[in-house]
């Protein structure tokens, strides 16, 4: 009996001891993470080299360089066919033939009236010198051997149109039988033998010939927002649905200047020429082309998310690199004393906009080296605003769906600002972010060259994430747990 009230207390020693330690255990797991739901979370990327591809996308539709519709020009019944589809044909091969039997009638009638026409100028010769020796011995009036003088010219006239008239019914019997203007392949054929075919009001089509498929092109349409940086001989890789696996190339052949709108889209014709020596490529296969407008080979880049950061409340930021700054017109306005500082204006502490007056005023009365700092700091300003107002600043942490940087244009790099980890004042307990001014160059839309501003090896912070902990729940106002007066 004291032995089993003995074996009954040490277990229930022992439960109390496991209780105690999950609720310690419990209670340590729960301090922490308090502690650190409002530490700020920072993913960093080190700067590194690479290459970077700048690349405009569009979509068109293969097609031969030349490709000739094949008619008729007059109409009839169709004997013969000789060619199919994809038939290999050259120039002046007999693709067709139409029933002849009516043309050549019409080109017998008319040799017909031709040798009535000549016999008409016969006689109208035979009269007229007749007439000639009765005019000279004075048996016939003047106005007699004019005449017949007129009768030999219209005779010889009606001679003439009979003989164009033949002419034209022997090209209309030729016209029965349907040559090929070009060498090239039959890509389409339209009639069959037995068919009439009626030329009266439009040729109709028979067969369509594309002269070359081993030279093709896409006809792409490229947006108005990217064509400025097309350009011809650039190289083109582009995907068709046949052989997704495979990767074809071309080059820019030609960038059209007409526009096209639809929706109030305006894209331009991009026309790429594309080598098809294996023959694979068919007429009317959708190319999604990928046009490269620039490359950049072992360069400085850093991921677009870079650009999106904005430190929150408790990280420290140290002061923007100077060379970049000062490159950029980073300059201070300080109080006077030194060559490069610049006097405060009159409006800094009234925190207004100047007038046009008064910013003349102030800059009348500075020297030449501070009228060249403070035009190179108003350069900065502007700058700085066309980046705003360009997007791609907005959205810090890890989210945020700003657009990327724009690519550096002709018009110079933009500059963008950054944050780097200050390794010499960052500490296990606090890390010290460095604000970095840069300057960028192309980008492929998930990395962006870095021309000046970085080196190789600085870790660069591309997200910042603030944990949210769970809100309280908010005190009833009334009193109670049932709602008091103020329920409904």
């Amino acid at each position: 009996m004291a032995r089993s009230r003995i074996s009954g207390i040490l277990t229930w020693l022992v439960v109390l001891a496991l209780l105690g330690g999950g609720g310690w255990a419990f209670w340590r797991w729960r301090q922490q993470h308090t502690v650190a739901a409002g530490t700020p979370t920072i993913r960093t990327n080190a700067v590194a080299r690479g290459d970077i591809v700048q690349s405009v996308t569009a979509n068109g539709a293969l097609n031969p360089v030349r490709i000739v519709s094949v008619g008729s020009q007059i109409s009839g019944i169709i004997t013969e066919v000789n060619v199919d589809f994809n038939s290999k044909v050259k120039e002046g091969d007999i693709l067709a033939k139409i029933d002849p039997s009516t043309y050549e009638r019409e080109v017998a009638r008319a040799e017909a009236d031709l040798a009535s026409a000549k016999a008409g100028l016969a006689m109208a010769d035979v009269n007229l010198e007749r007439d000639k020796a009765l005019f000279a011995n004075k048996l016939i009036s003047e106005v007699d051997f004019k005449q017949s003088e007129v009768n030999r010219l219209q005779a010889d006239a009606s001679m003439k149109m009979r003989d164009a008239a033949v002419a034209r019914a022997k090209v209309d019997l030729e016209r029965t039988t349907i040559l090929a203007p070009i060498g090239g392949m039959i890509i389409s054929r339209k009639v069959e033998a037995g068919q009439t075919v009626a030329a009266s009001f439009n040729t109709p089509e028979l067969f369509t010939i594309a002269n070359d498929l081993s030279k093709m092109q896409i006809e792409t349409m490229v947006s108005e927002a990217d064509v400025g940086g097309v350009e011809e001989g650039q190289k083109v890789n582009f995907l068709v649905d046949a052989f997704p696996n495979r990767q074809f190339s071309g080059r820019v052949k030609q960038v059209r200047y007409a526009p096209t709108t639809n929706q109030n889209v305006v894209t331009y014709t991009t026309i790429v020429e594309v080598d098809n020596k294996d023959m694979k490529l068919r007429p009317g296969m959708t190319a999604n082309a990928t046009i490269l407008t620039a490359q950049r080979t072992n360069v400085i880049r850093v991921p677009n998310a870079a650009f999106r950061v904005r430190p929150t409340d408790g990280i420290r930021v140290a002061s923007t690199n100077d060379a970049v700054a000062k490159a950029a017109g980073n300059n201070r306005m300080g109080p006077p004393g030194g060559s490069g500082d610049l006097p405060p204006p009159p409006w800094a502490s009234e925190g207004r906009r100047p007038t046009q007056e008064e910013r003349e005023k102030y800059e009348a009365s500075l020297t030449p080296e501070q009228k060249e700092q403070y035009r190179q700091m108003r350069e900065r300003m502007r700058a700085a605003m066309a980046a705003a107002s360009a997007g791609g600043e907005g959205g810090g942490g890890a989210g945020g769906g700003a657009r990327p940087p724009r690519p550096a244009t002709q018009d110079g790099p933009a500059i963008r600002t950054v944050y780097i980890v200050d390794a010499a004042q960052s500490t296990p307990e606090a890390l010290v972010l460095q604000a970095v001014s840069v300057k960028t160059g192309i980008s492929d839309g998930t990395l962006t060259e870095i021309a000046e501003g970085l080196k190789e090896g600085d870790v660069v912070v591309t997200s910042i994430t603030v944990p949210v902990t769970a809100a309280a729940p908010a005190a009833n106002p009334f009193g109670g747990p049932f709602g008091g007066p103020g329920r409904r």
